[in-house]
């Protein structure tokens, strides 16, 4: 429909066109790869996923027996709101780059051109905002001047390294999807080390940090994007492409933000009504408690852009077997850490954070629906439904923000908080696993929606279309 002709492997080439007058001509377009494999992938990135939980948890623990849980409350609050600006910056382009290089393999040069320009774009303004919200930030935790100017520079760099990371996911190049991702998120936990024994840590190291790992690996995206928009020249992305592109992202904005906000909302909240130290345990309760989603991450990672590029019966059950299996690793995990989680916590981050262990024990529930939500919301994108994860991360949050404000002030405000957060992340699950349960049962022959032909993909979007 597009105008391209694509040959078979054992075909004869079609007949050269002329180029049109004034224009280079077009190169004819690469035969759809077939999707990869569902078990080697998710290998790889649960190795490297594992390998970056083992850096998180390590520069974590070394964060908090330096810093105190003083410092650890304001490292908390600065790197949460540093992340919130970056997801809420992004627009959600970047899980429309993973789709939509996944659904048009023949159009994967224009994109890259046309993304690499809305990044530049993107990393201007956030660092202009970041820089406004981190000084109020300043003013109000007593945060040094350092430590305000390093994460001023956060969000650019967390934004260029999403779009390396999502350009090589939909492209399904887990090589380099692995790579970018392991620089910026296992290295940072070296350089904790390396401080903590040279000298004596401060947050404004501790930011350092995470900073220049994050930065090494948005240089390399920056690289690997370049050489992609170089690939044999397209036609850039026409009008009714680029609105595509823009649909999709606001729909992926508000699930991506719904699950920032869902995650982090008990921790923010908290740090506008009891104080830093306070935050700092609690911090260390949500690190304690985190493994698990980052353990299954992988098979929504791999899982995206597989059943992105299916249709009919074949895109349910790639569905339902991603979802089996992350259920059976999480299974075989969830008690193990349930069990290591009273001896873990003193004898890691020490004595001073031994009350962390009871709330830490009450998000770890909430952690097993988070960890299935995860995986869940990413295979709602790939049948084409960003949006629907922002209504049940929204519902999540809600609760979440709602109890935390009425708790905090309790008797034992960590463990209450605990509780209604674990509480948000099960309604968050449950909303999402219902309507991923929902589009699946269309595809299966006998289910298919009225008017629709049997086996097909009946989402009927625009993206879809062109």
């Amino acid at each position: 429909p597009d105008g391209h002709t694509v040959c078979g492997r054992d075909s004869p080439p079609a007949p050269p066109q002329g180029p049109r007058p004034g224009r280079r001509p077009r190169r004819q377009s690469r035969p759809r790869r077939p999707p990869p494999p569902l078990r080697r992938p998710p290998a790889v990135t649960t190795t490297a996923n594992l390998v970056i939980l083992g850096g998180y948890l390590l520069s974590g623990v070394v964060s908090a027996r330096a810093l105190g849980p003083a410092g650890r409350g304001q490292l908390t609050v600065v790197m949460l709101w540093s992340g919130l600006i970056h997801v809420v910056g992004t627009y959600g382009l970047q899980s429309s780059c993973s789709y939509h290089l996944a659904r048009w393999p023949d159009r994967r040069t224009a994109l890259v051109t046309w993304l690499g320009r809305i990044a530049i774009r993107q990393v201007l303004t956030m660092t202009a905002v970041s820089a406004a919200f981190l000084y109020w930030l300043r003013v109000r935790l007593h945060l040094t001047p350092v430590l305000t100017i390093e994460s001023t520079t956060w969000p650019a760099a967390m934004t260029l390294v999403a779009y390396g990371a999502s350009c090589a996911q939909g492209m399904a190049d887990f090589r380099r999807f692995t790579l970018i991702r392991v620089i910026s998120g296992a290295t940072p936990a070296v350089l904790m080390i390396v401080g903590a024994v040279s000298l004596r840590l401060t947050p404004a190291d501790a930011v350092a940090a995470y900073l220049v790992p994050a930065w090494c690996g948005a240089v390399i995206a920056c690289a690997w994007l370049r050489q992609a928009a170089k690939a044999p020249w397209e036609d850039p992305l026409t009008r009714r492409e680029r609105r595509a592109m823009l649909s999709y992202g606001r729909r992926s904005l508000a699930s991506h933000s719904g699950l920032t906000l869902n995650n982090s909302s008990d921790q923010l909240t908290l740090a506008l009504l009891v104080p830093a130290s306070a935050v700092g345990l609690y911090t260390v309760s949500s690190t304690a408690s985190s493994p698990l989603p980052f353990l299954i991450a992988s098979f929504g990672m791999v899982g995206l852009p597989t059943v992105a590029a299916l249709a009919g019966p074949a895109k349910a059950g790639a569905t339902s077997r991603v979802l089996k299996r992350a259920a059976c690793l999480l299974a075989l995990a969830a008690p193990l850490l349930a069990a290591l989680l009273p001896w873990c916590i003193p004898l890691l981050y020490g004595r001073r954070y031994s009350a962390a262990v009871v709330p830490a024990e009450l998000l770890l529930l909430g952690r097993i629906f988070a960890a299935m939500t995860r995986v869940t919301d990413d295979l709602l994108r790939a049948h084409g439904l960003p949006g629907f994860g922002s209504i049940a991360q929204g519902a999540g949050a809600i609760v979440t923000i709602t109890g935390t404000l009425l708790l905090a002030r309790a008797a034992h405000p960590l463990a209450a908080v605990s509780a209604v957060s674990s509480l948000g992340f099960a309604l968050t699950f449950f909303l999402a696993l219902t309507r991923l349960w929902a589009a699946t049962r269309r595809l299966v022959p006998g289910h298919a929606v009225r008017g629709g032909p049997v086996g097909r993909d009946t989402e009927g979007r625009a993206q879809d279309s062109v």
